[in-house]
C-alpha cells in the first residue's frame, strides 16, 4: 500500500531530530539480513555504497522458494522492466528462497540477471519481516509419524530422510496446500479462476510464437492448437487478441510448473520453508518506504494482479507499468461482442449441423413445405441479398441472432433484418421453407445467416463451409 503522508511527514521530523533510525522498520530488516549472492558467497541485499545510492531508490522483492511457480511469474514482469527502472534511478534486488544451483536453473529459467539475485536459504529474512507463512496450522500430535511419511511421499520431494524434520515439513506443506484451497491466503482462490477464466482487464500472457509442452500436451504456438497425445483441436477464442483470453494465464503457469516440478531436488532443497511468502517494497535514497506490499497467499504476488507492476506508474509511466511485456492490450474492461460464452457454445452448434440439416428437410416435410415453396423463398432471399447490401436472418428468441444484430449495431451498419420466427420449433410452413432454402444456399442450418455484398458470410460464430 501507499504509504499516508502522515507518515512521510514523521520520516522528515525523525530526519529533523536526528534520529538513527531509517523511517521504516523493514528497510532496517532488509539492511541487517545476512543473505548469499547467487554464487553463495555472503552478500547484502542492498548496495552498500553511498555514492552509488546517491538519488537513487530501491525495489526489493522478495520472494517465497524459487521453486515456486509465483517466483518465476513475477520476475517476467520485472525484468521486462528492468531498462524502465533503470530509467528511473530504481535499482532492483529480489531475494529468493534457495541454494547456488536453485539461483542458476531459476536464473537460465527466466532471464533474471545473477547480479540482482540474493538467497535466503532458511526464510530468514522472510520470518524477520513477518511475511505471511498461511494460516499457521499445526499437525496434530495424534497424527503418526507413518502416516506423516506416507502424506508426504505423495507430494514432491517425499519425506524428508532426517526424522527430526519430518514433523516441521509436514507443517509446511500442511500450510501450503491450505493456502492453495484459499485457506488463511485471501485472493488465491480468485487468482486461480482468473487463469482459466481469462480477464478482459488484463493485456495478453502468452506470446504469439511460444510453445509449452506438458507431458503429452502441447499448447502452442499462441493460445489457439492444442495436442493431446493423437488429440488435436483449437481453442474456441484462439482469434481473439488484446486481453488475457481463457486458460492463457494457466498456461503460463504450468509452463513455470513443468521447470520446478522436473527439477524439483534442485529449486526446492528445504521444505520446511515452503509455506513462506513474500513481499514488495520500494524505498527511497533515505531508507522510506515509498510502498510495501505482503504477499498475502500463492499467486497473490501484487495488490494488481491483472497488472502487477501498477504500483510503479509514478516512477516508470504507465506504458511499462501496465503492461511490461508488451503485448496486445486493448485498454481493459471492455467485454467486447462476439466474446463470452456465446462463442463456445455457437461453436458447438456447428458440431450439430448434421442433425440440423436432416431435422431442417423433415420439419419442412412435415409442415407441408414443397419444392415450389422452397424455390421461392430462394427467390426472396435472391431478391433481398440484391437489393440490400447486408441483410440478415435471424430468429426472434435466438441469442446468437441478437448478438449479431448488436455487433452490427456497435459497428453502425445498415442492415436489413429477416426474422425467420421465434425460433426453429415455432415455425410454420412458409417460414419453414425459407429455412430449408437457406440450408440449400449456403449449406449452413443454422441462424443468423449474414450476406454481405451479395456474399454468404456465415453466421455469429460459423464460417461458410463450417457445417460440411
Amino acid at each position: 500500500m501507499r504509504l499516508s503522508r502522515a507518515a512521510s511527514a514523521l520520516a522528515v521530523a525523525s530526519s529533523l531530530f536526528g534520529f538513527a533510525a531509517a523511517f521504516s522498520p523493514a528497510y532496517s530488516t532488509i539492511q541487517s539480513a545476512k543473505v548469499l549472492d547467487a554464487s553463495g558467497a555472503p552478500a547484502s541485499v542492498l548496495n552498500d555504497d553511498a555514492e552509488k545510492n546517491k538519488g537513487r531508490k530501491s525495489l526489493v522483492v522478495v520472494l517465497p522458494q524459487l521453486g515456486e511457480f509465483d517466483s518465476s511469474e513475477f520476475c517476467e514482469h520485472l525484468i521486462a522492466a528492468s531498462d524502465a527502472l533503470n530509467d528511473a534511478d530504481i535499482d532492483l534486488r529480489v531475494v529468493g528462497i534457495g541454494e547456488t544451483k536453485a539461483a542458476s536453473e531459476f536464473c537460465a529459467f527466466t532471464g533474471l540477471d545473477r547480479e540482482v539475485l540474493r538467497l535466503d536459504p532458511d526464510a530468514e529474512l522472510h520470518d524477520a519481516l513477518g511475511l505471511n507463512a498461511g494460516p499457521r496450522f499445526s499437525v496434530p500430535d495424534g497424527v503418526s509419524d507413518d502416516v506423516l511419511k506416507f502424506m508426504l511421499g505423495t507430494l514432491p520431494g517425499g519425506a524428508p530422510a532426517d526424522e527430526s524434520k519430518l514433523r516441521p515439513v509436514a507443517t509446511s506443506w500442511l500450510n501450503y496446500l491450505a493456502m492453495c484451497a484459499g485457506i488463511g491466503a485471501p485472493g488465491t482462490l480468485r487468482e486461480i479462476l482468473r487463469g482459466y477464466f481469462g480477464d478482459y482487464n488484463a493485456p495478453e500472457r502468452l506470446k504469439s510464437d511460444e510453445v509449452v509442452k506438458a507431458g503429452f500436451i502441447e499448447i502452442g504456438p499462441g493460445v489457439g492448437p492444442v495436442k493431446m497425445g493423437p488429440l488435436k483441436y483449437s481453442q474456441w477464442f484462439a482469434d481473439e487478441t488484446g486481453y488475457q483470453r481463457p486458460v492463457e494465464l494457466a498456461t503460463v503457469r504450468l509452463k513455470n510448473m513443468v521447470e520446478v516440478l522436473t527439477k524439483w531436488d534442485t529449486y526446492v532443497t528445504n521444505t520446511k520453508t515452503i509455506d513462506r511468502r513474500g513481499a514488495t517494497y520500494l524505498f527511497d535514497e533515505n531508507g522510506d518506504a515509498l510502498y510495501e506490499y505482503k504477499h498475502r497467499g500463492v499467486l497473490t504476488y501484487s495488490e494488481t494482479m491483472a497488472r502487477p507492476l501498477t504500483f510503479l506508474s509514478d516512477y516508470i509511466g504507465d506504458e511499462v507499468a501496465l503492461n511490461p511485456l508488451g503485448l496486445p492490450d486493448t485498454g481493459g474492461g471492455e467485454n467486447k461482442r462476439g466474446r463470452g460464452i456465446l462463442k463456445p457454445a455457437g461453436k458447438a452448434m456447428g458440431l450439430l449441423g448434421p442433425v440440423f440439416k436432416a431435422e431442417n428437410k423433415l420439419q419442412a416435410q412435415a409442415l407441408g413445405a414443397e419444392e415450389a415453396d422452397i424455390s421461392a423463398a430462394k427467390k426472396k432471399v435472391e431478391d433481398l441479398i440484391e437489393q440490400n447490401g447486408v441483410v440478415v436472418f435471424t430468429y426472434g428468441l435466438s441469442p446468437f441472432s441478437t448478438e449479431a444484430l448488436a455487433l452490427l449495431d456497435a459497428e453502425g451498419a445498415e442492415y436489413e433484418k429477416v426474422e425467420v420466427g421465434l425460433e426453429w420449433f415455432l415455425l410454420d410452413a412458409e417460414a419453414s421453407a425459407l429455412r430449408a432454402a437457406l440450408l440449400e444456399m449456403t449449406g449452413q442450418s443454422s441462424l443468423p445467416h449474414v450476406f454481405i455484398g451479395g456474399e454468404h458470410v456465415g453466421g455469429m460464430f460459423t464460417s461458410p463451409g463450417e457445417e460440411e
